[in-house]
């Protein structure tokens, strides 16, 4: 399937995978694509490491947010309005994590509360998912990857970091990652999404039998 018919439907998606695959370059390209048909879209950057290039994102996009403070994200999400129709991508849910992790050691000289953070993490989630309930909305959740530990996540051995209190908010999960390819006598590494859970079966009705495979498009800049 193509990644645009993947990403073609009014849905709350997670995706996930480890670092350098290729996220913030495919939630891009899906913020690239829907300006282009019309849609209004607002990009979030959570992480620091995003800074680079937020000036090369701008183009793509309606609007630009940096939320470095969880709460400030938290407060954006509950005024968020939606101006049909609407694409609302946060880069990421990870960052969330890492950002109040690092202001409560900093403020209290302690471990952070994670538990705290993941109930944080849920709150916005649900925010956004009373928000896609309205219509006219597509949410793109970005998210980093951990080993599963606890036995296979969906058929998978890898689940998106941080953010399993808000999967049942999610509507469409997909997992990036890389693999060969031989062709002749060349190998090649081709970056591929796979859709892992389709809960509402927009895209397939057995999505764990029947995947659905698509590779990622090239890198905007």
């Amino acid at each position: 399937m193509d990644w645009r018919q993947v990403f073609g439907h009014d849905a709350i998606y997670m995706i996930y995978g480890p670092a350098m695959v290729g996220k913030t370059s495919l939630a891009v390209n899906i913020a690239d694509n829907d300006l282009k048909a019309g849609r209004h879209v607002a990009y979030i950057a959570t992480e620091l490491n995003l800074k680079p290039i937020l000036d090369k994102i701008k183009p793509h996009v309606s609007e630009l947010h940096e939320y470095y403070d969880p709460m400030g994200l938290l407060n954006w999400v509950n005024g968020f309005s939606v101006k049909n129709p609407s694409t609302l991508i946060i880069d990421s849910l990870g960052g969330v994590r890492m950002n109040y992790m690092a202001d409560y050691s900093k403020a209290t000289g302690g471990l952070p509360d994670t538990f705290r953070v993941s109930m944080l993490i849920q709150i916005i989630a649900h925010r956004l998912i009373e928000a896609w309930a309205m219509g006219g909305l597509k949410v793109i959740l970005i998210n980093h990857e951990s080993p599963e530990i606890k036995g296979e996540f969906y058929n998978e051995d890898t689940y998106p970091t941080s953010a399993k209190k808000a999967l049942h908010d999610s509507g469409i999960v997909v997992r990036l990652f890389t693999r060969e390819v031989t062709e002749g006598n060349v190998v090649k590494i081709v970056r591929v999404g796979k859709v892992i859970l389709d809960r509402y079966g927009v895209l397939s009705k057995d999505t764990p039998n029947n995947p659905i495979y698509f590779t990622l498009p090239e890198p905007l800049f």
